[in-house]
Formats: structure tokens, C-alpha cells, sequence
């Protein structure tokens, strides 16, 4: 598994878009969320990406293999899951 962290530091709220399912999180100034990717199989085509805008971050999950997909996990700073 892959876990990472998304913060909003600055004075405005962060946005935080999960694709291929064009999917959002906002998060308020000083608050975050935390992310979990399943496993997936090596290999550049595999690999997710991220780009970072000002109040924006898109995140490009990797292609999982086998078939079905499975997409990453979301919780916020509460503990609770907000995945879609």
C-alpha cells in the first residue's frame, strides 16, 4: 500500500481532484486528508501522477491490475472514510 498526506496550509481551502472518476475533496485551511492506494504491479504505465496547482492538487491513480480496478481510500482529518 501506498499512504500519503494532502494539507491545506495556506489561507484558502485546497481541492483535491482524483481521476480518472473526475471526483473532489475539498479541504478547509489547516486540515487534511489522508490517502491509501491498493498495490499494484510495477511498471511506468502503471505509475499514478501528480500535478499541483495553486488550491489544487489532481491526482491520477495508477492503473491497478488485476481487473476490477481499485481505487485509492479516503479518510479525513476525523478519522471517518470519505471515499466515493
Amino acid at each position: 500500500m501506498f499512504h500519503f498526506r494532502v494539507a491545506a496550509d495556506g489561507p484558502d481551502p485546497m481541492v483535491v481532484r482524483f481521476e480518472p472518476l473526475a471526483w473532489e475533496v475539498v479541504i478547509n485551511p489547516g486540515d487534511h486528508i489522508l490517502v491509501e492506494w491498493p498495490d499494484s504491479h510495477p511498471g511506468p504505465e502503471l505509475c499514478g501522477m501528480f500535478c499541483h496547482e495553486p488550491g489544487r492538487l489532481t491526482v491520477l491513480e495508477p492503473d491497478f491490475l488485476p481487473l476490477p480496478r481499485n481505487y485509492a481510500r479516503v479518510w479525513n482529518s476525523s478519522g471517518e472514510e470519505i471515499t466515493y
